[in-house]
């Protein structure tokens, strides 16, 4: 199975390892990705500019089709404007046209037919939880975890149609084939605080604090995120005195899987990021 790799602007900068696990991973279930030039996808022109926002997705699904694949990203910010561009495009005529004739001034053509699919429920709804139940070979420790679902990719539904956006569990049903225990919390589905930090440090702070505490509350070890922004909100050097003063671990689900599939430490990026000891003798 070949896909596009859309990494998004993020990830090669401040999560390097959320790239080098994803690549791993992908390559451990029999993915090949493939790497386009692909550019923004749009979302931080979307409060100034709502056509250049949808066009910078809209350009992307056009490189994709060129070479007739699909995409694939593990950020959910870019998923979510992916799929809101797609809605767009194909709800709006005038919009179209104008998105059509940009397209035709690079000699290039999309005809709609490119999905975007994020990693997780390209996991579960392509390749399947009991198919990569039966891959993994290393039992991994009865953590107590929390998932961080991540906005964009959960609303709106009618656009995204990822999971129920409210009480979706893909997400958790993923985690729990690797040994690791899913616990119930409050604030799964609300935003991490990210998307304001430039803008509004303390109230992205306040978000991040009121989360660490639900977290905790719910007797949660780690926090486990599949989304660019939620990662680098758990992580920033700003905010990681916080996650340290809350005794809660921010971790990538591409690390915890790929972990239990038998994928070397190496390739998971933990010689960057050290997290924990994922395996149990």
């Amino acid at each position: 199975m070949k896909l596009a790799y859309f990494p998004g602007c993020k990830i090669n900068f401040y999560l390097k390892d959320y790239d080098t696990s994803f690549k791993s991973l992908m390559e451990k279930l029999g993915v090949d990705l493939v790497q386009l030039p692909f550019n923004c996808c749009g979302y931080p022109a979307r409060s100034t500019s709502f056509e250049v926002s949808v066009f910078s997705s809209i350009r992307n699904f056009a490189l994709a089709r060129k070479y007739d694949l699909d995409i694939i990203t593990p950020c959910k910010c870019c998923f979510g404007q992916l799929k809101y561009a797609s809605y767009q495009w194909h709800e709006n005529k005038e919009l179209k046209q104008k998105m059509d004739c940009l397209l035709a001034d690079e000699n290039l053509f999309w005809d709609g037919k490119t999905k975007i699919k994020h990693l997780l429920s390209f996991l579960y709804d392509d390749i399947g939880v009991l198919e990569i139940k039966k891959k993994i070979n290393h039992k991994l420790p009865e953590k107590k975890i929390v998932t961080q679902y991540g906005c964009h990719a959960l609303r709106p539904f009618t656009i995204t149609g990822f999971d129920n956006p409210h009480a979706p569990q893909i997400f958790e049903e993923l985690i729990n084939i690797t040994g690791f225990k899913t616990v119930e919390w409050s604030k799964s589905t609300e935003c991490c605080g990210n998307p304001i930090y430039e803008t509004n440090k303390n109230l992205s702070l306040k978000i991040l604090n009121s989360k660490l505490n639900a977290a905790l509350e719910s007797g949660a070890d780690h926090i486990c995120t599949a989304c660019t922004h939620c990662q680098i909100q758990y992580t920033d050097l700003s905010f990681q005195n916080e996650c340290q003063k809350h005794h809660i671990t921010p971790v990538l689900f591409t690390q915890i899987l790929g972990a239990a599939l038998g994928i070397k430490k190496e390739k998971l990026g933990e010689d960057r990021l050290p997290i924990f000891d994922l395996r149990v003798s």
